[in-house]
């Protein structure tokens, strides 16, 4: 039994830590599913949610009834009349047809997996994928850099407790409706399937003798198939490093396993496909094609802005050429100087911790080319080609989820796109943390000096997820809990069939109530709330109180040309939030 232990020590820490860790990750979805009735602090997450709700809760009927042959929409007739505009974000109408604007991938695969063990399971199992994914990290990088003597030479286990403990990786696993933690998850879990059915191996069960070598690399193929389902935009990297993998084995892994690989990742691939054709029109359509209209809104609502692509140069999507489907992906340019101002700004300064360590470990791994191994050659090229086209291909977009445009925080939409390459860190910082420790030469120094630097690390990143001023979990749950409460304490005034405009709290009001994600001085809209107007249905506005001045000029210039007039019903003087109804004159 004590050779047992001490044979698998590794496996028992990283057991012990994943517990505690699924508890870390999982604080922040139960606290504010408790408190705010399952809404969320991003429109991406209250779609993705309601989506994977509805499939958790379909039956063969409801397959059998639906009328536009998919349970990923609704019908909204109120969008008949009102140019498509009763939708929340994140969400896109076609003729009344509400659909989602997402990869399918989370929808799908959470939706399948609450149907079998109830929805309740929804917001924890980024969490679950998160602590299973730290597995496969441990198993891969114990591959490519396997254990030396002494013990304390264990870049694999500093490699998985480091990302434990990786803020980026920390906080969209707690922000459990996002993909970007799932995407890497089921890219790990892949990725270890593989390595681990590339040597032939065979089971005899009875008199049968089954090749497991195929069966590893057959559920590769599914499980990277699904993480494409889950974030289909990654390919632009994912191809050429598993093209460039490929042609690195080639001999190894041979026609027959490349095969039964492709197999896999088509099957997984199937249901993207049929739903791309039902929802947008053809296999390889997604939802996120719009209108330029649509795209200048979405950009406006969320303080998103994108260099080099000002609103008149914003492709428009249907009908589009291969070219056009390609380019819904890319920014409207590469941009180098916004790419290396992002990658600085969202990787050297934020997680300088991680930034540093890394790049000395890149560079010992360079000056030692021709005494390291060919899997840690092809890590460090599949690491920089990956970094580079990782940097270009989303730093060339200026993003500002946060509206201080001046502040760098966690909660930007860098921190998951660039997840990739600061999860192909680690073993780099690893690396450097081993060889700088080793100059201790004392087994229990060294042992304490590599204790001391994980727990540093665990401080600076749990700093960074869970305590940041601006964005951190403890500030979003807070915040979160207050604006929900606010909606609530309001709702009792709003009939049930109301239509609230809002600019940014329709992921409150929705689904209980219909909503329109919009403003009163948006020229596109005011036709719209005429309609709904005239035709009875009751129409609410929620936002930022209006000073008498603006409100006066509101109803005498903009709204009397739709014959519309804006009512106080009820003003929050402390939040500076107000209630207001529109009414047809």
């Amino acid at each position: 039994m004590k050779e047992k232990i001490l044979h698998n020590w590794r496996i028992i820490i990283l057991t012990i830590l994943s517990v505690i860790f699924f508890y870390l990750y999982s604080w922040y979805p139960y606290q504010t599913a408790k408190e705010t009735d399952f809404k969320f602090a991003s429109p991406d997450e209250t779609a993705n949610y309601f989506w994977t709700q509805k499939i958790s809760g379909l039956t063969a009927g409801d397959a059998l009834e639906s009328r536009y042959g998919s349970v990923l929409s609704y019908f909204e007739p109120l969008n008949l009349i009102a140019d498509d505009a009763v939708m929340p974000r994140s969400m896109r109408s076609d003729d009344g047809i509400v659909k989602p604007v997402s990869f399918l991938g989370i929808i799908l695969i959470y939706g399948m997996l609450a149907k079998i063990f109830s929805s309740w399971i929804i917001i924890y199992l980024t969490p679950l994928f998160a602590i299973i994914g730290v597995f496969c990290f441990y198993g891969i990088i114990k591959r490519i850099f396997p254990p030396e003597p002494p013990a304390a030479k264990n870049i694999a286990l500093l490699s998985a407790l480091m990302l434990f403990a990786l803020a980026p990786y920390w906080y969209y696993a707690s922000r459990s409706m996002f993909h970007n933690v799932l995407f890497i998850d089921l890219l790990l879990i892949g990725t270890w399937l593989f390595i681990t059915g590339k040597d032939a191996i065979s089971l005899r069960i009875g008199k049968a003798r089954i090749r497991t070598d195929f069966v590893f690399i057959f559920l590769s193929g599914i499980f990277i198939g699904l993480a494409i389902i889950a974030r289909a935009s990654e390919l632009i990297w994912l191809g050429l490093v598993m093209f460039i993998c490929w042609f690195a084995y080639f001999k190894q892994i041979g026609r027959r396993k490349l095969t039964v690989f492709i197999c896999g990742v088509v099957l997984a691939l199937l249901p993207m496909f049929y739903y791309n054709q039902v929802l947008y029109g053809n296999w390889h359509n997604f939802g996120y094609s719009q209108t330029v209209e649509q795209a200048q809104n979405e950009v406006a609502a969320d303080n998103i802005n994108a260099v080099g692509a000002p609103a008149e140069q914003i492709r428009p999507q249907y009908a589009a050429p291969l070219k056009n489907k390609i380019n819904k992906f890319l920014p409207a340019e590469i941009n180098i100087k916004q790419a290396g101002k992002s990658f600085i700004y969202y990787y050297a300064i934020i997680f300088w911790y991680l930034f540093w360590p890394a790049f000395f470990g890149g560079v010992w791994l360079s000056r030692n080319w021709k005494k390291i191994d060919k899997p840690q050659k092809l890590y460090l090229i599949v690491f920089i080609i990956s970094s580079v086209i990782l940097g270009l291909y989303y730093g060339s977009w200026e993003i500002h989820d946060n509206p201080n445009k001046n502040s760098t925080t966690i909660g930007n939409s860098y921190t998951r796109y660039f997840l990739p390459m600061y999860i192909m860190s680690l073993p780099l910082a690893a690396l450097i943390i081993v060889k700088l420790s080793a100059l201790l030469r004392n087994k229990y120094l060294i042992y304490g000096a590599q204790a001391a630097v994980i727990i540093a690390f665990f401080v600076l990143n749990f700093q960074a997820a869970v305590l940041a001023k601006e964005e951190g979990l403890l500030v979003m749950k807070d915040n979160l809990i207050k604006d929900a409460n606010q909606v609530k304490n309001i709702s009792s005034q709003i009939e049930s069939e109301a239509v609230i405009i809002s600019e940014r709290f329709d992921k409150f009001f929705w689904p209980e109530h219909k909503v329109i994600v919009g403003n009163l001085s948006d020229k596109s809209r005011p036709s719209a709330y005429a309609k709904l107007a005239e035709q009875g249905t009751p129409l609410y506005y929620y936002g930022f109180i209006f000073p008498p001045g603006d409100l006066a000029y509101l109803n005498s210039r903009k709204l009397s040309e739709f014959n519309l007039e804006l009512e106080i019903i009820r003003l929050d003087e402390e939040n500076r939030m107000g209630l207001y109804r529109l009414l047809s004159l």
